[in-house]
């Protein structure tokens, strides 16, 4: 999915269709209702994913906080502040280090701790492969229409919902983040990892998506393979999910190292 705008009119054109999709399947994040949806639609229509609505990000100046008025998430906890660090490994496939930005991201690295901490993500699964835009799961029911309504939603740290949060300022190629409802404050465990660094995946995340994290190009080489061994099964190419199960990417566990 390395999307390409030959021009700035062409390039704004696409993603304004490329947020008009964001219409989230499931994956990123579940949001109060605990349904899931696709927390980031770009390139091929596909950008969005967390509970079961779907998630899109409102790009409305009015909607974006003043500098002034930007504030940090309250969190709690030994993974509240800080760089931290987590292996995920998916099943096949060599281990992928993340490393935890709480310092940008408070709210989203201590949930996610506590989430791999729990033993949530093993065995859920990355359903969505939208190519050169997002790799995406951690979702219950381990399908877009999965949902979980006993997981509390966490706040939407970014600068569209007034939250200071520099990484989710510039998303490259490596990002991780949370996926969401249209509700800002509705991700709960569902996350996305971007596959390019573009204009188009800048327009459609930057300050709309809580970034808590990133992965170097060790460990994108290893996403890489996943995503190319699972397109072949996406069974909607317009947001890249793959609607059997059993042809998922199955998460085996997500460890906090420190």
């Amino acid at each position: 999915m390395k999307p390409n705008c030959i021009s700035r009119r062409l390039g704004v054109l696409a993603c304004a269709m490329l947020v008009v999709a964001l219409t989230v399947l499931a994956g990123c994040g579940q949001g109060a209702t605990g349904s899931s949806s696709d927390a980031s639609q770009g390139s091929q229509s596909a950008a969005s994913s967390t509970t079961a609505s779907g998630e899109s990000a409102s790009s409305e100046a009015d909607n974006v906080s003043s500098s002034a008025d930007l504030k940090k998430a309250q969190a709690e906890g030994p993974y509240a502040s800080g760089l931290h660090h987590a292996t995920l490994t998916v099943k096949g496939y060599d281990p992928i280090r993340i490393e935890l930005d709480a310092d940008a991201a408070p709210a989203s690295v201590a949930n996610f701790c506590a989430l791999a901490n729990d033993g949530y993500y093993d065995g859920k699964t990355f359903y969505r492969f939208a190519t050169g835009f997002c790799m995406q799961g951690g979702t219950a029911g381990n399908s877009p229409s999965g949902s979980d309504s006993s997981l509390s939603p966490i706040v939407g740290e970014f600068s569209q919902n007034g939250y200071d949060n520099a990484l989710a300022d510039d998303f490259k190629r490596g990002t991780v983040a949370m996926a969401r409802t249209t509700d800002p404050d509705s991700a709960t465990s569902t996350f996305f990892v971007t596959l390019d660094s573009s204009e188009m995946i800048g327009l459609s995340l930057n300050g709309q998506y809580a970034a808590f994290g990133t992965i170097d190009k060790a460990g994108m080489d290893i996403v890489d393979k996943i995503v190319d061994d699972h397109l072949e099964f996406v069974s909607d190419p317009n947001m890249g999910t793959i609607s059997d199960e059993a042809n998922q990417a199955v998460i085996t566990s997500i460890k906090v190292n420190d």
